[in-house]
């Protein structure tokens, strides 16, 4: 290589060092809103599970979510499936979650990662792999059981160091990271089991991600889904009092943005009762009213 081709990387890599070096995504606690490279940001996020959807309709998808004036996608990622047996990881096809990470990136979709363990999601288990009920029958899910710890421990230690990469900071797109899911809901109300995913999420991003939580819009569901030391979002659906929920919220964390990371724009169906349907009016009416409060939402 000739010394000016060796000039022209040098300086492309150190363009590209400090442009990473002022990438950030934060909360500004003091005046209630995310920053954005330093600027105040409001997200309007919707909803889209990789492992539902067929690899060839992705693009697609995200073409449309962004022309509809999204600035970001959601997802689950569900441990049940990349995981099928102990040890043994699948990521290819429509479980690609890396290339669905760089194609949001490419169609300038941030993204907001829910990696659980536990996802909930209307999925077997809530996305938890069926071998942990075989492994040992006696093991506590989703608490500081040691047996089920050491599975946790497994699954993030291969997973999150190699989402890494695609961090804002680091010249990617993933912005935000979920600890566990409405866990506020769960009987167990196990502080030393939040607490311990909240310090394994932490160490194993580097601290360079904003790691959150989202529980319903009640003192009850916050009592025990709330992790200290982590951004605490709530949940709603249209015709929700807006303000009486995040007033709830607000009791426990009087500071920092307020979202609502699951607006539900519709509902699921169980058998043998009616089919779900939602008013698109009221759906709008709710969404404009977060609008205007400066709230980022998740639809």
């Amino acid at each position: 290589m000739d010394l000016h081709a060796t000039i022209i990387l040098l300086l492309i890599f150190l363009i590209t060092r400090v442009s990473f070096g002022q990438r950030q995504f934060q909360i500004d606690w003091s005046n209630n809103v995310f920053l954005k490279d330093g600027q105040p940001f409001q997200y309007v996020s919707g909803s889209f599970h990789y492992f539902r959807v067929p690899v060839e309709y992705w693009s697609d998808r995200m073409i449309k979510m962004r022309s509809a004036g999204l600035n970001a996608i959601q997802t689950y990622i569900e441990w049940r499936s990349h995981e099928p047996s102990i040890g043994v990881y699948n990521f290819e096809d429509n479980l690609n979650l890396f290339g669905f990470i760089e194609m949001a990136q490419k169609h300038d979709l941030l993204v907001i990662l829910r990696p659980g363990p536990y996802i909930c999601a209307e999925r077997d288990m809530g996305g938890l792999p069926s071998w942990l009920l075989t492994e040992d029958p006696s093991m506590a899910l989703r608490s500081n059981d040691s047996r089920y710890l050491n599975h946790v421990n497994r699954w993030f230690n291969y997973l999150l160091p190699r989402l890494n990469p695609y961090l804002y900071k680091n010249g990617g797109p993933v912005i935000m990271m979920q600890v566990e899911n409405e866990y506020g809901s769960y009987f167990a109300c196990d502080f030393s089991y939040t607490s311990y995913l909240r310090d394994l999420m932490a160490n194993l991003t580097n601290n360079d991600v904003v790691l959150f939580t989202t529980d319903g819009n009640a003192l009850s569901y916050l009592k025990c889904g709330l992790i200290n030391g982590t951004f605490g979002t709530i949940d709603f659906g249209p015709g929700t009092d807006v303000a009486q929920s995040f007033s709830y919220l607000r009791s426990r964390q009087p500071n920092g943005p307020l979202v609502n990371s699951e607006y539900y724009t519709g509902w699921l169906d169980h058998w043998a009762e009616p089919h779900s349907v939602t008013s698109d009016e009221l759906v709008i009416k709710t969404l404009e009213t977060m609008l205007s409060m400066n709230v980022s939402i998740n639809m």
